[in-house]
């Protein structure tokens, strides 16, 4: 993520770290925690970005020195990155870094650490790191980013100083998406099943997402219009759409969208995401008490996905439910 990407999603914390470096206040351990997309693997490159590159503009690394290039494509001596190996972060792994800790910078008198997804370390990983919070070197930044701070050991959090992550702006994901190639009219819904650039690219791309937006608009169609042949197509399309509980949660959440999109019209907003489709256009025109009860219908259907009820009977019972309302 290039800098001018991590300053649109975390302004409020570039300019928190450009005066805790300006003000030599800079801690020795870190935890960043964010939802993914939010930034945090970012803001750990751009912070070693800003301690060795050697063209600041402005306070800000400038992205092109050979320092800055090298931190980007991770072949700076003096900053190191782990992550999982397959599912966990590893005693080994962790071991290995905590011998690089314990030498000086090749370069300078700086080095940084960095430990990406730190929530999937072993307990005997989590635990050999606990040495260096109490004992850091001189010189020594250690990062850890998660998207889950329950994840990390106690003992852990209470020796390192926590930054949440705020969710980035939707409009500010929108833009990224449609830079990247998304379709303006895909971005607006991709945008707001992830917060993660990467991963909504992936999902834009995905056809069996296609699809299952495309059912799903369908489904809405029909109950926008009371159309009795809405019960028959869970079976024949919507089933067949979400052969897994992934794609089954995946599919209510778009129909929670389709309703909470209906609902903001119904009083007046402007249409935000599924601007062109006629389905939900339709579901607009209803009674704003009729939209609402349908979808806490949807809603209280998501719920019974989580209790392991069978997705075909639960979409009936949420499909006769709304049709009878």
């Amino acid at each position: 993520m290039a800098t001018a990407e991590i300053n649109q999603l975390q302004p409020g914390l570039v300019q928190q770290f450009q005066n805790v470096i300006q003000h030599d206040r800079l801690s020795q351990a870190y935890v960043f925690v964010g939802p993914r997309g939010s930034g945090p693997n970012a803001l750990a490159r751009w912070l070693a970005q800003r301690l060795f590159c050697t063209n600041l503009q402005g306070g800000q690394p400038c992205g092109e020195c050979a320092e800055c290039q090298r931190v980007l494509t991770g072949n700076h001596t003096d900053v190191l990155t782990i992550r999982p190996e397959g599912t966990t972060v590893k005693a080994d792994a962790v071991r290995g870094l905590k011998a690089e800790m314990s030498k000086s910078g090749v370069e300078g008198n700086r080095r940084v650490f960095i430990i990406e997804d730190a929530d999937r370390m072993t307990a005997a990983a989590a635990n050999s790191l606990l040495k260096f919070f109490e004992e850091p070197y001189p010189g020594m930044l250690i990062i850890l980013t998660t998207t889950n701070r329950n994840g990390l050991l106690p003992t852990v959090l209470s020796r390192a100083q926590v930054i949440q992550f705020p969710a980035p702006r939707r409009r500010d994901v929108e833009a990224q998406l449609v830079k990247a190639g998304v379709a303006a009219s895909r971005a607006g819904v991709v945008a707001r099943m992830t917060v993660s650039v990467d991963d909504g690219v992936a999902l834009a791309n995905d056809e069996d997402v296609a699809k299952r937006i495309h059912v799903m608009l369908q489904l809405v169609a029909r109950l926008a219009a009371h159309d009795e042949l809405a019960f028959p197509f869970i079976q024949t399309d919507v089933v067949k759409a979400c052969p897994d509980r992934d794609s089954q949660r995946q599919f209510v959440r778009l129909l929670a969208l389709a309703y909470s999109e209906a609902i903001n019209r119904c009083y007046g907003a402007e249409a935000a995401v599924f601007k062109q489709d006629a389905g939900v256009a339709k579901l607009a025109t209803l009674p704003g008490a009729t939209v609402a009860a349908g979808m806490q219908i949807v809603l209280n259907a998501a719920a019974q996905i989580e209790s392991n009820v069978n997705f075909q009977a639960n979409m009936e019972q949420m499909v006769l439910l709304i049709l009878r309302g």
